[in-house]
């Protein structure tokens, strides 16, 4: 057994779920008594996100201990829809609203927000059926054959639509995450220093690099393809959940005022 492959595949995945788990976690214990000042679209959105990523993450042995294929592409599509479809969205508008105010998000933004994340993902997922081209194996647990699709192997007859997909993964989530992390920034730096919840830039900044941390680990894995032809680096955005992770853990932990602590 390749124990890099392993660890990439299946410890990484597993303990990131966890780590977002606990956050979901968390984030329930401290809503009500932060409700008030956030409204609930902030933490109902993070918690249902967080819920959401945490199951895509610990799927991913799912995907590769299950069988050959179809049960990697199978797999891989329920996986996507929690990504693209609910995780994005809800991470989106809870952060969203955390950095410009409850007040401002709608329903109606709400909704098509859903609907094009929804759209995007069931767009993916036909355009996935095609394009996985099979499954290989990747590497061994003693005698059990391990398998994954061939996505970006040579063999794959069907590689010329990778590009579809590198596209719908480019607006969702890593564009929709960079963009929020942005807006989180900018709301850092201009938070007024007036107002009584003091400790608000420093939750924004942390909830920034977390969004960050994803959104820039993913793109940095597609481009390691698109210029250097280096395929299947899944453990970049592992490692880049983790991070995004603990930032977000920092950033939780931090009370609205600066003599409240929780």
């Amino acid at each position: 057994m390749n124990k890099i492959l392993f660890v990439v595949n299946i410890v990484m995945p597993v303990l990131a779920g966890i780590v977002y788990f606990f956050m979901a976690g968390y984030i329930k214990y401290i809503a009500p008594m932060r409700m008030l000042v956030t409204g609930k679209v902030t933490y109902r959105g993070a918690f249902w996100g967080f819920i959401f990523f945490g199951i895509f993450l610990m799927t991913r042995p799912f995907q590769i201990l299950l069988g050959p294929h179809p049960v990697p592409l199978i797999i891989n599509n329920i996986r996507e829809l929690f990504m693209i479809g609910l995780f994005s969205p809800a991470v989106f508008i809870g952060l969203l609203s955390f950095s410009l105010g409850h007040e401002k998000i709608t329903k109606r933004f709400i909704v098509s927000v859903f609907v094009i994340c929804f759209g995007l993902a069931g767009i993916f997922a036909v355009v996935n059926v095609f394009a996985v081209g099979g499954s290989k194996e990747i590497f061994k647990i003693g005698k059990y054959v391990v398998y994954d699709g061939i996505w970006f192997h040579e063999s794959n007859p069907n590689k010329s639509l990778m590009p579809i997909l590198f596209v719908i993964r480019f607006l969702n989530p890593v564009m929709m995450m960079i963009t929020v992390g942005a807006i989180s920034l900018w709301r850092s730096i201009t938070f007024p220093k007036e107002s009584i919840y003091d400790n608000m830039p420093k939750k924004l900044l942390f909830q920034s690099f977390a969004v960050f941390s994803f959104g820039f680990s993913m793109l940095f894995c597609g481009f390691m393809f698109i210029f250097w032809n280096i395929p299947n680096q899944w453990w970049i955005y592992y490692a880049g959940a983790l991070m995004a992770g603990v930032f977000e853990i920092i950033s939780l932990s931090i009370s609205l005022k600066k003599e409240v602590e929780i």
